[in-house]
């Protein structure tokens, strides 16, 4: 038995339906909304403020390379000795990144688990680092989420503190002494040993610094952009930043969607509205998505050709 199992071929054919149905249904109501406000649209005095464009393309470039070198960070502490040279797991996580675009992202992980392999890391431990790194990429976002609700979404403190609460408790799940006994639990279930390292709790700790940092970044490169295509009149950077950390938790949480295609444009879209025209927020949401979609294939293509074995 391997460390990971591969999906059933026939309920991955239909997951893979579903998602690209789902997908589609969300697109098009979204480019209803785009064709329905395109006098809107017309009408809206664009300025590119290029230069502001520019800087947008390389806080983002530099998002993508500190989540990472994050994910590098977890492997090594998991990971025992000898451990993969750190280019090459740089290079295994950008490259599996393209398999995030098919619904529920199955390739991405069986992906990197694969690759993984093939530079030393064990199946089981790769599988651990994933989840240590999209709990820590969701465990931040969340957070920076909540801040958006309770300050631009009216919502109660009731819910802000249920949703912080979550959030922690996601974060707790991470401690070794939780951690551990979950995993090697899971690791029994198919049959493969326990983890021979665990992550340190204060190393936990500076992870979620660090990805702290990054979901910062993703705020200020998004906000960026769209203060470049649209104005002042886009909102400030807290609402900006926090509107698509909330949208991204969305489409991490609904892993049915193809790199949350369609949930987190619409959650965009919805939140930009308050300040700029719906068409034009549908536009502007729609572009966010072509821009981080251009930077991260270029940065796999940066880090492809700079790990290249000499």
């Amino acid at each position: 038995m391997t460390d990971a199992e591969s999906p059933t071929p026939g309920r991955g054919r239909w997951r893979r339906r579903l998602g690209y149905a789902a997908a589609a249904v969300v697109l098009a109501f979204l480019a209803w909304a785009l064709v329905d406000g395109w006098s809107q649209v017309r009408r809206y005095q664009w300025d590119v403020d290029v230069p502001l464009l520019a800087a947008s393309v390389a806080v983002l470039l530099v998002f993508f390379a500190t989540s990472g070198l994050g994910y590098v960070g977890v492997v090594e502490a998991l990971a025992p000795s000898p451990r993969p040279s750190r280019r090459a797991m740089l290079r295994v996580w950008a490259t599996s990144l393209l398999g995030r675009y098919v619904p529920g992202s199955v390739l991405m992980v069986v992906g990197r688990l694969e690759m993984g392999r093939d530079h030393g890391v064990a199946r089981r431990v790769s599988a651990a680092a994933l989840v240590y790194e999209q709990s820590l990429g969701l465990g931040v976002a969340a957070i920076g989420s909540v801040g958006f609700l309770a300050a631009y979404g009216a919502v109660g403190s009731r819910w802000a503190v249920l949703a912080v609460l979550a959030v922690l408790a996601l974060l707790v799940a991470l401690h070794p002494r939780v951690f551990g006994p979950l995993s090697a639990r899971a690791l029994a279930a198919v049959r493969r040993p326990p983890l021979e390292r665990l992550i340190r709790r204060r190393d936990v700790l500076a992870l979620v610094a660090w990805y702290a940092l990054t979901a910062l970044l993703l705020a200020v490169g998004v906000w960026l952009a769209m203060r470049a295509l649209a104005g002042p009149s886009v909102g400030s950077a807290a609402f900006v930043g926090g509107a698509f950390l909330f949208a991204f938790t969305l489409s991490m949480v609904l892993i049915i969607f193809p790199s949350g295609l369609g949930v987190r444009d619409g959650a965009f879209a919805l939140a930009l509205a308050q300040h700029v025209p719906q068409g034009v927020a549908v536009a502007l949401s729609v572009s966010c998505r072509l821009l981080l979609t251009v930077v991260e294939l270029v940065f796999v293509g940066l880090v492809v050709m700079g790990t290249r074995r000499r």
